[in-house]
């Protein structure tokens, strides 16, 4: 059944169209420009916006907020399926209608390894995304597996679920202290369990050493995990890359995605060696690395940045762009991009979704902006009206407006 979008803002891939947006069941059948429509839309399957934006839907491959969903307490742990219901709704309200879940899986023993990073629940959240799709649901739900390049324990596992299907976006991490992200020990000692940041220095220097020596999947073995990866069409993705070189051993190896890379140089070699280099969206609403590190506004003002995501923050996606595009630091259609159709590109899902285009699919969001503030009115997933807020404004008869 076609229904038609009229008197609405259409951020399309590179302007934004006046128009109307028209759609056949699932997919985005046409946008017409008001100056090419001469007749008066209306009708039973008819919508006038009264000139709200229509934005595609956000695309968030790296959120690890499912997380806090599954073990909302040290002690608490969650039914998977409850929580990834939960987090549908959450997430809709944040206007992300595909989320790539990350989570990290780690190796027993390691001093961020809480229940919901062990090996048994990470196979269990991933095998229950993949059922969600066979179920009613509400948005496009992906599985992102961290891979712990020190967690040998589970090597195995993870190739067992690239196989099976489970795994939609690979990231392989090095968390040693001294590189990477926590290239400043200092940084490092802070993220420490709060009964270890208090220990001596030699305790200190012991545990460095400890770190900085211990077993990890390189050689063969890393070899195969990448090469297993791109024969299942698995992207994959490196995480915290702190120098140009890792940068070009990285593309070396097949890897196209860089998430959160460290400094300037590494963004801008990212960006020049043809990847997608990833910066999280609170990082833009904070002005700052909640670690230190590169502040993501002024990568982008230097177009190293492709990607948005939301890390561990689903409401800062929505803002962040508004931000990008009320601080003419981009067009509004550049700052969707790198929420939308870059990171379907980057994982390969881009001739699906990721921008208002005939022939996608119709997952999309009407949005009003007051005061530099955008209003989610409502949420379209696969031509499906998922989510309608409406909004109360004092003074107007005590009447709840709907946008």
């Amino acid at each position: 059944m076609k229904k038609i979008l009229y008197n609405a803002n259409i951020v399309t891939e590179d302007q934004v169209v006046h128009g109307s947006l028209v759609l056949d069941g699932e997919l985005i059948q046409e946008v017409i420009p008001s100056s090419q429509s001469e007749e008066t839309v209306s009708g039973e399957n008819t919508v006038d916006l009264k000139g709200a934006f229509i934005l595609p839907g956000l695309i968030d491959i790296h959120s690890d907020m499912i997380e806090m969903l599954v073990q909302p307490r040290s002690t608490a742990f969650m039914e998977i399926g409850a929580a990834l219901e939960s987090a549908e709704r959450e997430l809709a309200a944040c206007g992300i209608t595909t989320i790539f879940h990350s989570i990290a899986m780690y190796r027993s023993g390691s001093w961020d390894a809480k229940e919901c990073r062990k090996a048994d629940c990470v196979r269990k959240l991933a095998e229950e995304i993949k059922k969600i799709q066979n179920r009613p649901h509400m948005i496009h739900n992906r599985f992102h597996l961290r891979y712990e390049l020190d967690n040998l324990e589970c090597y195995d596992q993870a190739l067992k679920m690239m196989e099976e299907g489970c795994v939609n976006l690979l990231s392989v991490m090095d968390h040693r202290p001294g590189q990477g992200q926590y290239k400043d020990l200092n940084i490092y000692r802070r993220h420490l369990p709060a009964d270890q940041r208090s220990i001596s220095e030699a305790e200190f220097q012991k545990l460095l050493e400890i770190e900085r020596t211990k077993p990890m999947v390189e050689g063969e073995a890393y070899d195969r995990l990448l090469k297993e990866a791109a024969r299942l069409s698995i992207p994959v993705a490196s995480h915290d890359d702190d120098t140009p070189e890792k940068i070009r051993k990285n593309k070396a190896d097949g890897i196209l995605i860089s998430e959160f890379p460290i400094t300037m140089e590494t963004a801008k070699e990212a960006a020049q060696a043809g990847l997608y280099a990833m910066a999280g969206a609170p990082n833009i609403l904070l002005g700052k690395s909640h670690s230190g590190n590169l502040r993501a506004e002024d990568a982008i003002r230097e177009g190293c940045i492709s990607i948005l995501c939301s890390d561990y923050y689903p409401q800062a996606l929505l803002r962040a762009v508004f931000y990008l595009k009320n601080k003419g630091i981009l067009t509004l259609p550049a700052a969707c991009r790198l929420v939308s159709l870059n990171p379907a590109k980057a994982v390969g899902i881009s001739e699906d979704t990721g921008s208002i285009t005939p022939g996608k699919r119709a997952d999309f969001l009407v949005i009003s902006e007051e005061q530099e503030r955008p209003y989610l009115k409502s949420v379209f997933t696969s031509g499906n009206y998922v989510m309608k807020n409406e909004y109360y404004r004092k003074g107007r008869d005590r009447q709840w407006e709907s946008f």
